[in-house]
C-alpha cells in the first residue's frame, strides 16, 4: 500500500496452471538449474500467462522468455540465500496467508483446496509458493536494513537542502530501463541503440521487456508513483532539466539508464496535516478477477454500512500485509506517504466516515478516517522522515548489487 514497499504477493506466479490457458500445455523440460533447483519450461510458460496482458502483442518472444527466466532465477537465488542463513517462513505465517485468501473468497480451507484443484493447481505447490513469497519479502527487508546505514551527516545535509521540503510534495510516475555496465563502452552503445528505437511509451515498454536489466523489467520498467525525494538524485536532476517523456541515457555506478516520464504531480496537500486512518484492501488474483474483487469490496462496504465492526472486518478480510493484524490501522498518515488516489479519497472523507470502495494500483480499498491533526514537526520527526527518504533513494541500487553478488556466488546452468 505504501510507496516505500518492497514486494506485493503474486500468489500464483509459478504454479502449474495447466487448465488456465490451452497454450500452456506443452512438453516439459528443464530451462535452468540454480544450485540444485531446476526451473522447468512449464514454470516459465505459466509465469507468462500471468504477465501476458502486459506484454505488447501478448506473444512469448525469446527476449520475453529470457526476462521471465531471469526473474525466476533471481527468486530462486533469494530463497536459497534466505534458507542458507537460517531464515524460515513459519508454518503459522503460511497458514495465516492461506486462510486469509480463503476468507476473502468466502470459503474455508477445504473450499479453497477444491477451487485450486478445479484449476489444476496442486495445493502442496501452492503452499510452497506462498512460503517462497514470504521468504523473498523478508530477506529483501533484512538486506536493506543491513546494508543501508544513513549517517547523521547525510541527514544533516538532506535537511539543509531544499529536497526535503520541495521534493516531498512532487511525485513522478516513471518507467525505467537499466543496462548494467560490466563493459562501459559496450553498455553505452547498447543503451544508445535502445534509445533510438523508442518513440512512444509502448516502444519503451517493449525495450524494457526485451533489454532491461532492472528489477521491474517484466513490468515494462514501471516504477509506479514515487515522491521525488525518494528517487535517486541522478533521476531527480534529470527530471529538473529534461521535460521528457524520454530522458537519458544517464550514467551511474550501476550502469546506464533510460527513463520515460508518464506523469508528474504536485499534490495539493498541507504539509503539516496528518490523518489517522484505517483501511481494508482486497486484491484481484488468478481465482478472483478485478470485477469479482470490486463485488467483494461492495459487499464489505454494505456490511460496514449495516454496523459491522471495521477493525474486525479488516482483520478477517484485508489483504494489506502491513496493517491487517492491526485491524487495518495505518496510524497517522503524512502527506506524500500514500499513492495519490488514496490520499485524495482520504482528504475527501470526513472524520468518522467510511469511504465507498475505490481503486488504486494495489486493488480495491475502503477507508475510515478516525482523526486529523497538525503534523509534529519536531527535530526527531524530521530526521526520521529524512532517514526514510534517503533509504528509499538507495534501496533499488542496493538490492540490485546484492542480486548480482548472489548470481556470482551461485551455480547457474541455463539450458539452450
Amino acid at each position: 500500500m505504501k510507496l516505500f514497499s518492497f514486494f506485493s504477493f503474486i500468489l500464483f506466479a509459478s504454479l502449474p496452471l495447466q487448465t488456465l490457458h490451452a497454450e500452456s500445455i506443452k512438453i516439459d523440460g528443464i530451462s535452468a538449474i540454480v544450485d540444485s533447483k531446476p526451473i522447468l519450461e512449464s514454470d516459465i510458460q505459466n509465469r507468462f500467462q500471468i504477465v501476458k496482458e502486459r506484454v505488447p502483442g501478448g506473444i512469448m518472444t525469446d527476449n520475453i522468455h529470457r526476462q521471465i527466466l531471469n526473474q525466476m532465477i533471481e527468486e530462486a537465488l533469494q530463497v536459497n540465500y534466505a534458507k542458507k542463513i537460517g531464515m524460515r517462513a513459519s508454518s503459522s505465517d503460511v497458514d495465516n496467508a492461506i486462510l486469509g485468501v480463503a476468507k476473502n473468497m468466502n470459503v474455508d480451507l477445504q473450499g479453497l483446496k477444491t477451487i485450486l484443484a478445479s484449476k489444476g493447481i496442486n495445493y502442496a505447490r501452492y503452499r510452497q509458493q506462498i512460503e517462497q513469497e514470504i521468504l523473498i519479502n523478508n530477506i529483501k527487508q533484512e538486506t536493506v536494513k543491513r546494508r543501508i546505514v544513513i549517517s547523521d551527516q547525510e541527514i544533516n545535509d538532506y535537511l539543509s537542502s531544499d529536497t526535503s521540503i520541495t521534493k516531498e510534495k512532487e511525485q513522478a510516475h516513471l518507467r525505467h530501463i537499466l543496462v548494467r555496465a560490466s563493459n562501459a563502452e559496450q553498455a553505452e552503445k547498447k543503451i544508445e541503440a535502445i534509445a533510438q528505437k523508442i518513440n512512444t511509451e509502448d516502444d519503451f515498454i517493449q525495450q524494457a521487456l526485451e533489454n532491461s536489466d532492472g528489477q521491474f523489467a517484466i513490468e515494462g520498467g514501471d516504477l509506479g508513483w514515487r515522491p521525488l525525494n525518494q528517487l535517486p538524485p541522478l533521476f531527480v536532476r534529470a527530471l529538473e532539466t529534461d521535460k521528457g517523456p524520454l530522458i537519458g541515457p544517464l550514467q551511474s555506478n550501476a550502469g546506464f539508464h533510460l527513463l520515460w516520464l508518464i506523469e508528474k504531480r504536485s499534490p495539493n496537500v498541507t504539509l503539516q496535516q496528518q490523518t489517522k486512518a484505517r483501511h481494508i484492501l482486497v486484491r484481484p488474483n488468478e481465482i478472483r478477477n478485478l470485477e469479482q474483487t470490486k463485488t467483494l469490496a461492495d459487499d464489505l462496504y454494505k456490511k460496514l454500512q449495516s454496523g459491522a465492526d471495521f477493525t474486525q472486518l479488516a482483520k478477517e478480510q484485508s489483504e494489506d500485509q502491513g496493517s491487517t493484524l492491526q485491524g487495518g490501522d495505518l496510524g497517522w498518515v503524512t502527506p506524500g506517504t500514500m499513492v495519490p488516489e488514496f490520499e485524495t479519497m482520504m482528504d475527501q472523507t470526513r472524520v468518522g466516515d467510511i469511504s465507498a470502495p475505490f481503486r488504486t494500483q494495489f486493488g480495491w480499498h475502503i477507508l475510515q478516517v478516525e482523526g486529523r491533526r497538525e503534523a509534529d514537526i519536531s527535530d526527531k520527526v524530521k530526521r526520521s522522515n529524512a532517514e526514510r527518504a534517503l533509504t528509499a533513494q538507495k534501496q533499488d541500487v542496493v538490492l540490485g548489487n546484492w542480486l548480482d553478488e548472489l548470481r556470482a556466488d551461485a551455480f547457474i546452468d541455463i539450458k539452450e
